[in-house]
């Protein structure tokens, strides 16, 4: 019987000590993809800076959990990607990159398909499917 009072003022001491708070709805809800976000065709200019995925569709999704970027002006770029598998690990690559009217290329492989958000996110696209980034950063 003891153990049950204990239990019961510890509960009532714990949440006499949380402060009631409502956070408005724009100040707690991320867009969504479609909501209020409009994509536009990216140039060269939009691509340096540092990102991190936040979206990955299609065939990658099935190995691919995250990636990180970093794309400098001068047309370089590095990577991370979790790769999943067993067991679960990172891989790293490097190499070139170019824009041209195809899109993005990588170490001149097939062009992906650039879009950019105001915000500076890039959205690429092509045939194993899409990669949303976040920026973190720009160059």
């Amino acid at each position: 019987m003891k153990c049950a009072w204990l239990l019961a003022g510890m509960l009532a001491l714990a949440t006499s000590c949380i402060a009631p708070s409502v956070v408005a709805h724009e100040d707690r809800a991320l867009p969504l993809e479609g909501e209020d976000v409009v994509w536009l065709p990216a140039t060269s200019a939009d691509v340096p800076g540092t990102y991190v995925s936040t979206e990955i569709t299609g065939p990658l999704a099935a190995s691919l959990r995250k990636v990180v970027y970093l794309f400098e002006s001068e047309g370089t770029y590095t990577g991370a990607g979790l790769i999943d598998d067993d067991p679960p690990h990172f891989e790293v690559i490097g190499g070139s990159w170019q824009m041209d009217a195809d899109g993005l290329h990588l170490d001149g492989s097939t062009a992906a398909t650039v879009e950019v958000t105001e915000d500076g996110s890039l959205r690429l696209s092509g045939e194993e499917g899409r990669v949303i980034l976040r920026r973190e950063r720009a160059l």
